[in-house]
């Protein structure tokens, strides 16, 4: 079931390229605002206190070492912005008759690096946050796969083409949770975790602090960061 939720999002944001046309740049701004204060309320809120706090069969708690993974995933995440040039963000480029090779490994990595925190559910040091986890990954894959699916649309490459690449890029959250869940990674959810974490650190800021057209927050994009939180701090609550 946790595969097909991984794919649910995807499906959804390409459905609303072709039938909301949400990948106009107006309307993939406010999904971002929204998804990007979802993110930093659930890191925030759950992922990172629970990073800290011993778990029953869980290995002990090393702060140093989960500090240090949390900076990794940061600047693994900065190293890839520059290979993906930012849609992890939801940022759109135009790129005319060319195949955005770099793109899509970059956001293939991006994917796969954060499934493989997933791992198993019996292994896992914190079930709650292995779930919280996988809500944040949906949410957070749903304007990047409008934005990816939009690029490649004006691009003028095919329909069918485009949606093959998308379907790569789909793939690529269950590949990270089999493999972390079939290996020896699925002891390691606590530092896998922490890796997650320092790149979700880094998506929700730049989305949530880069500049607007005019260099400030419009009503709509408040609203739409307002709305994210309420709904990552009912998510906590929820399952607390």
């Amino acid at each position: 079931m946790d595969y097909l939720i991984l794919l649910s999002s995807i499906v959804l944001g390409a459905a609303t390229v072709f039938f909301l046309r949400l990948d106009a740049p107006r309307h993939i701004k406010l999904v971002n605002a929204f998804t990007g204060a979802f993110l930093l309320s659930l890191t925030l809120l759950h992922l990172l206190p629970e990073l800290y706090h011993g778990h029953e069969n869980a290995s002990p708690v090393n702060p140093l070492l989960i500090g240090g993974l949390m900076l990794v995933g940061f600047f693994v995440q900065v190293a890839l912005d520059v290979i993906s040039m930012g849609v992890e963000h939801g940022h759109s480029h135009h790129l005319p008759g060319r195949m955005p090779v770099g793109v899509l490994a970059g956001l293939c990595l991006h994917a796969f690096v954060e499934a493989l925190a997933l791992g198993d559910a019996r292994t896992h040091f914190d079930p709650n946050s292995r779930q919280m986890l996988l809500a944040s990954i949906v949410v957070h894959n749903f304007p990047v796969s409008i934005a990816l699916l939009g690029m490649l649309l004006q691009s003028g490459m095919r329909r069918s083409t485009a949606l093959w690449l998308l379907a790569l890029f789909a793939a690529m959250g269950p590949l990270g949770m089999f493999l972390s869940s079939h290996t020896e990674l699925a002891h390691h959810s606590r530092a896998l975790m922490a890796v997650v974490i320092g790149i979700f650190m880094h998506i929700s800021t730049t989305i949530l602090f880069e500049a607007s057209d005019v260099h400030r927050f419009n009503f709509a994009k408040l609203a739409a960061i307002i709305a994210g939180t309420a709904l990552g701090v009912a998510g906590v609550l929820w399952h607390s």
